[in-house]
């Protein structure tokens, strides 16, 4: 009899580990609320019993599968059109229904990405309370959301707390995004899915894959250099220190408060606290947030990525090699999606007072617009605030990329998103004529002539500038003009004072710098 009652207790216990086993396990993105994307073949994965039956029931179609050794199954199916009516999908391990997906969107998906510009939340921008109300009325419009993490393996789901929102009460969302999925929606009339995942102040390097380091000395150095960092790294040993350090910077503020001094912001050692993963922050691990962010959703069919970053790439060797990163990046990116015509579409620095090089850096952010297929720029040196990082005029920035969306990917007419771009400049007894590509639209100039400057012998000065058509005359405000070496405009960091030069549908003409031919 009690061998009976073992054999029974041990049976249920069999049962309860098998049926634990035999759980199909999806990523977090897949889940309630998706938005999946319209007119392409739709790849859906996830976990399931080894060598176990998979099958999977949605919009009306069935298919089957098999998991393989290590549980592993993925389906591809057929290309769906829009559908703003909720639709359910099941799936089904060795015949039995195991999980649900309800209210799923079918429509047009983008990637948001880069750094805390491209974070910043919708409520703190300068429409904020507006677009709250305006979010009312979109529920076609949904956000998957990513809370922080990076890891030194790629990671099959996404971190913990990762899933879709509704775009009414997630007040926190990415500002940009918002913006631009919300003039999609009216224009396009389908169903907008947001994938977030940029973190602020974060460096390309941390959201390339390591394999695609190769070719890139800068990225091969400093994989090589965290790696060493890694043997050495004592996580309780660096939190012990940090905590020293913070302690007592809370003293000194303490201490200052009471005398009635003013509180000098935490030193960097202080702002930054010890991670258990990593010997170097989030922002700069490299291929951590690749592998934590990336890694998962990679595959989730999507029309394209918006991108804003560059800030934490403008100086030094990262700067040297930015278009050489970013080829890498992109590259990268649409290798993980098993998709080439992904397309990718990026944000040129605003204006900011900054020691870095935010001058060569949009002149490199320009030019990987010559090397990247299926891409395109925007240019946003008219926005900005001089002493702030993060100019709260979002809603520009999203009109923009979506402008620029709508044309080269959507096909939209009578939309005219492309900013002037330097063509040439020819070097005679008047002065330097600046011929710009301005895609059949007229030239402004708004105010007095400025922001354009020549280059005599080594010192780059002033220059008086005349309005010729689509071209304009440079020339040094004294001197010879057969001195003049170079022309440039806008080669600073904060540029928008001198913002002169437009299009006729407003978009600045993007800043330069040409030097003549020895």
């Amino acid at each position: 009899m009690k061998l009976k009652k073992k054999l029974c207790f041990a049976a249920i216990i069999m049962f309860a580990v098998g049926s634990v086993i035999a759980e199909i396990t999806l990523p977090k993105i897949f889940s309630d609320g998706m938005v999946l994307q319209r007119d392409m073949p739709l790849k859906i994965w996830g976990k399931a019993t080894p060598n176990a039956r998979i099958g999977i029931e949605f919009a009306g179609k069935k298919k089957m599968t098999k998991s393989d050794k290590d549980g592993k199954w993925e389906f591809v199916l057929d290309s769906l059109p829009s559908s703003k009516e909720p639709l359910e999908m099941t799936l089904l391990e060795n015949g039995k229904a195991d999980k649900n997906i309800k209210d799923i969107l079918v429509g047009e998906v983008w990637i948001t990405a880069g750094q805390s510009n491209m974070e910043w939340a919708r409520k703190n921008t300068t429409e904020a309370k507006d677009a709250k109300e305006r979010a009312k009325s979109y529920n076609l419009m949904r956000v998957f959301r990513q809370p922080h993490q990076i890891s030194l393996e790629k990671e099959w789901d996404s971190p913990s707390g990762s899933k879709w929102h509704d775009v009414e009460s997630q007040d926190a969302m990415n500002a940009i995004g918002f913006y631009f999925g919300e003039i999609l929606l009216k224009d396009l009339d389908v169903p907008i899915g947001l994938v977030e995942t940029p973190l602020g102040g974060s460096a390309m390097r941390a959201w390339i894959p390591q394999e695609s380091f190769a070719g890139v000395k800068f990225l091969e150095d400093r994989q090589a250099e965290f790696k060493k960092q890694l043997e050495n790294y004592n996580y309780e040993v660096e939190f012990k220190n940090w905590n020293e350090r913070k302690k007592a910077y809370d003293a000194e503020v303490a201490k200052l408060k009471k005398e009635g001094k003013e509180v000098p912001q935490a030193p960097f050692n202080v702002r930054t606290v010890p991670n258990k993963t990593s010997p170097q922050r989030y922002q700069e691990t490299p291929s951590g947030l690749f592998n934590a962010k990336i890694a998962p959703i990679a595959g989730y069919a999507a029309r394209g990525v918006i991108w804003y970053q560059g800030e934490s790439d403008a100086g030094g060797a990262s700067l040297e090699s930015f278009v050489e990163q970013f080829e890498k990046l992109v590259d990268a990116w649409r290798k993980a999606w098993g998709n080439e015509d992904l397309y990718f579409f990026w944000a040129q620095l605003t204006s900011y007072s900054t020691k870095a090089d935010w001058g060569l850096t949009r002149w490199k952010q320009l030019q990987c617009a010559d090397v990247v297929k299926k891409s395109g720029i925007i240019n946003i040196i008219d926005l900005g605030e001089e002493n702030d990082i993060h100019p709260k005029d979002k809603t520009t920035v999203g009109k923009r990329f979506a402008m620029l969306v709508l044309k080269d990917v959507y096909g939209k007419k009578g939309i005219h998103a492309y900013a002037p771009v330097l063509k040439n400049a020819k070097y005679g007894p008047r002065g330097v004529e600046v011929f710009f590509e301005t895609y059949g639209r007229k030239l402004v100039g708004k105010g007095d002539p400025r922001g354009f400057e020549v280059l005599v012998g080594d010192k780059w000065e002033p220059a008086k500038v005349e309005m010729l058509g689509r071209r304009v005359l440079v020339k040094p405000v004294s001197g010879n003009v057969a001195d003049v070496q170079g022309v440039r405009y806008l080669w600073k960091s904060w540029a928008q004072p001198d913002v002169w030069l437009f299009n006729g549908d407003g978009l600045p003409v993007f800043s330069f710098t040409h030097l003549k031919e020895k």
